[in-house]
């Protein structure tokens, strides 16, 4: 049977032949001459990249190169990238090709059975050593190499709840467990705190979660901990322990490469056989494995929330030039999750909506301050100007790379189901969902907020106006779940009128939006429909 390797040629090296090298396990590529692949280039690095095999098979990363290493055209970093038969990768001036790749299938056998695995599960992912004991050697690891590999793609999944409950309740399975727990740290109050729970189906399945006592303990010591029995474990006032409905408990601690950042924890009942070290040790390269998985996605939460707030000051940026429309960009962005929610649309569409909606009007930082903040009526030159925000906002979010998913939103949230909007004209269900939603969101929110030269109108009014457009200016679906979240919009908008009292209670002056409103009374015209005069593409209007 072929052993696994790989090999490499370099076709520019000035002979007619190409070069060639070959490995089992490694291939450095550098000018130094004590690596495998040494070349005489000034453009390559001392070590400049590297080509291993690893985990999920052969793999190429750059090793802080000077010039860089690039993959079928594409630079790369320290980040290891799988390689194949014909990719070329760039190493300076000089151009390999990967002629060959090849992993061995490794068959084991454990007990009477015989598994086969890849040959990069030999290598262990996380601190602890992997080596099965004899007695767990009867054990259909195969499950357990299951769940090891779910653990591990807890990142690339987009439900990683749902996912880690699928682990959590194979692992309570696999340990003939009575219940789970997984504590994670709360960094706000710097306690353990359930995160996740799963209990086993058989018998009576216990309604409360772990107590956290033995895993703060372990937390404490940053060491894995066995308690063989609940004598032990109530040593330590353990609740399960002390009550007496336990027979032994595993914490497993959970290890980012800088932290530690929460507790897996099992326990079995008194009718069952106490956990083992053997079952110590395949749960705490289990809990590594765990993670590993949750660090990198709590890794992408934060990453994300640090976009979402660098976006949120980016919109409020411009809502401070427009002094008049103040936080209208958070209401209406509040208001379109909700209904999107209610709608059933996927997280991942949420998400990516809670975005887009915070720039819908981005395109008003190129807005002429005349016209943004002008404190009356505007012309219809003006009104003209102001609709350009759309395509100014278009322009700016297509530079950013990634983004243009919220394009539809930010250019069509002024479109209209009956194909009289702008700036495309789009009509039905040629606009996008995502635009659909937000434009029942930013008219609600306009017809509800005080302006300069008008009062917000009642909840009650704003949806009689949003029904009465349904089918002609709104998307009909958007507008009935949109009615159907209304108890909650008026817990909202109730809310905030409170604040703007106390806010404005605080001395015996009028407020600001009560001079402003004086000063532009007679510009208001309360005979008209405020959605016609908010939204009319003819007639000067307020803004957008």
């Amino acid at each position: 049977m072929e052993s696994p390797r790989v090999v490499l040629s370099l076709s520019d090296s000035g002979s007619a032949a190409p070069r060639t090298w070959a490995s089992a396990c490694h291939l450095r590529i550098g000018r130094l001459p004590e690596l495998e692949v040494s070349v005489d280039d000034l453009s390559v690095s001392r070590l400049h990249a590297e080509v291993y095999l690893a985990d999920e098979g052969w793999v190429v990363r750059d090793r802080g190169s000077s010039n860089g290493t690039i993959l079928n055209g594409v630079r790369i970093g320290r980040t290891p990238q799988p390689v194949k038969i014909s990719d070329a990768i760039q190493i300076g001036n000089l151009h390999f090709k990967v002629e060959h790749v090849h992993v061995r299938p490794v068959t084991v056998r454990l007990g009477n059975k015989t598994v086969q695995v890849e040959a990069a599960a030999r290598r262990q992912a996380g601190p602890a050593e992997f080596d099965p004991p004899q007695d767990a050697m009867s054990r259909d690891l195969k499950s357990f190499f299951r769940l090891v590999r779910g653990a591990h793609r807890l990142s690339e999944t987009g439900r990683v709840s749902d996912a880690l409950q699928a682990v959590l309740d194979g692992a309570v399975a696999f340990f003939g467990a009575r219940r789970a727990g997984l504590f994670l740290l709360d960094e706000v109050t710097g306690q353990l705190a359930v995160r996740y729970f799963s209990a086993s189906s058989g018998g009576l399945v216990p309604a409360r979660s772990p107590s956290k006592t033995l895993a703060t303990l372990a937390f404490r010591r940053r060491q894995s901990l066995l308690f063989k029995d609940r004598t032990e474990a109530a040593k330590y006032q353990a609740e399960s322990a002390v009550r007496g409905d336990v027979n032994s408990i595993m914490c497993l601690v959970l290890r980012a490469p800088d932290r530690e950042f929460g507790v897996l924890q099992f326990d079995r009942a008194l009718e069952t056989e106490p956990f083992t070290e053997a079952d110590l040790n395949l749960a705490d390269t289990l809990a590594d494995a765990i993670a590993l998985g949750v660090d990198r996605q709590q890794l992408v939460e934060r990453n994300r929330a640090l976009f979402v707030q660098t976006v949120t000051a980016l919109a409020q940026a411009v809502e401070m030039r427009d002094e008049y429309t103040g936080n209208h960009t958070q209401r209406v962005t509040t208001y379109a999750l909700m209904l999107a929610e209610e709608m059933g649309l996927p997280e991942d569409e949420r998400r990516q909506l809670q975005v887009a909606t915070l720039l819908h009007d981005i395109g008003k930082i190129a807005i002429d301050d005349q016209v943004l903040r002008k404190p009356g009526r505007l012309s219809d030159h003006e009104f003209a100007t102001m609709k350009t925000h759309v395509l100014r906002g278009t322009e700016i979010v297509q530079m950013i790379p990634g983004l243009a998913w919220a394009l539809p939103v930010v250019r069509g949230h002024h479109e209209r189901w009956d194909g009289r909007g702008y700036p495309d004209g789009l009509k039905g269900e040629a606009i996008p969902l995502s635009a659909r939603v937000v434009a029942v969101a930013d008219a609600f929110d306009a017809m509800t907020s005080d302006r300069p030269y008008r009062a917000g109108m009642p909840a009650a009014r704003a949806f009689a106006e949003l029904q009465a457009g349904s089918g002609t200016h709104f998307d009909p679906q958007c507008v009935e779940a949109f009615v159907r979240i209304r108890p909650q919009l008026e817990v909202l908008l109730e809310r905030e009128a409170v604040e703007r009292r106390n806010a404005a209670s605080g001395d015996h002056t009028l407020s600001r939006q009560e001079i402003e409103r004086e000063r532009a009374a007679a510009l208001a015209d309360p005979t008209a429909s405020t959605l016609r005069n908010a939204f009319a593409d003819k007639a000067p209007t307020d803004r957008l």
